[in-house]
């Protein structure tokens, strides 16, 4: 079974010193990878303490307002999210496969923000280029550390015949909304999905950019129950 990674990234940090060992844990995702990117994250864990240990000096000695220790702050911050992106990396090679039905496949992968880290309580779906929820695909929850999958079963022979001969299928777009039912924008770029395959997806989301369309109804109503008003207690 064959396996892709994409990234949905609306906010991508430069990540030219990541080298090749980024690129190859995402591709094999082996064992050895795992280990090599590992490494990685502990140097580059390393790295941000020290660039951290040395802006803190320079501020105690010139002040905030210096523009060395600025430039210092902003080089801990590039080495965190650098940093970050690694553990990023980390978790999806070390992500195992899941089971794709013969005719189907399975989109799965991670929501983040905008200092990627998980967020749990999203909602993840399918919908055209008008947003319009795709229900055939379903829909899943972000868990705990962020992880969601999404799977479709495919259709029999005589649907997929049908299905040759109807219109062509619309282009499909990943859209997410939060734990409030917002959507969140994302990349216009249309996922592809491949028979037969996973495609993990790491979802980077920016920060303040959500906005108050609320997600198709059919989710709505499972994501977002409406809460219960209290009873009304009988007076004596």
């Amino acid at each position: 079974m064959a396996k892709r990674a994409t990234t949905t990234d609306t906010d991508t940090p430069d990540a030219s010193q990541l080298g090749a060992e980024i690129s190859t844990a995402l591709t094999t995702a082996d064992t050895t990878a795992v280990q090599r990117v590992l490494e990685l994250q502990r140097v580059r864990r390393a790295r941000v303490a020290q660039l951290t240990r040395t802006a803190a000096a320079l501020k105690a000695q010139y002040g905030a307002s210096d523009a060395g220790v600025k430039a210092a702050d902003a080089n801990v911050a590039a080495a965190t999210l650098t940093a970050a992106r690694i553990g990023l990396a980390q978790r999806q090679a070390a992500t195992p496969d899941p089971q794709v039905s013969a005719n189907g496949w399975t989109l799965h992968g991670q929501v983040c923000d905008a200092q990627l880290q998980p967020v749990s309580g999203f909602t993840v779906f399918l919908g055209d280029a008008s947003k319009t929820y795709q229900q055939a695909y379903g829909f899943a929850y972000t868990d705990a550390v962020g992880n969601f999958q999404l799977n479709y079963a495919g259709l029999d022979p005589v649907e997929q015949d049908k299905s040759a001969k109807a219109a062509s299928t619309p282009d499909l777009f990943v859209e997410v909304a939060n734990a409030k039912g917002e959507l969140v924008p994302l990349s216009p770029t249309p996922f592809q999905p491949t028979a037969r395959s996973a495609t993990y997806m790491n979802i980077m989301l920016l920060a303040g950019t959500t906005s108050s369309i609320d997600p198709p109804a059919q989710i709505r109503d499972v994501a977002i129950p409406p809460k219960e008003k209290p009873s009304r207690k009988t007076r004596k």
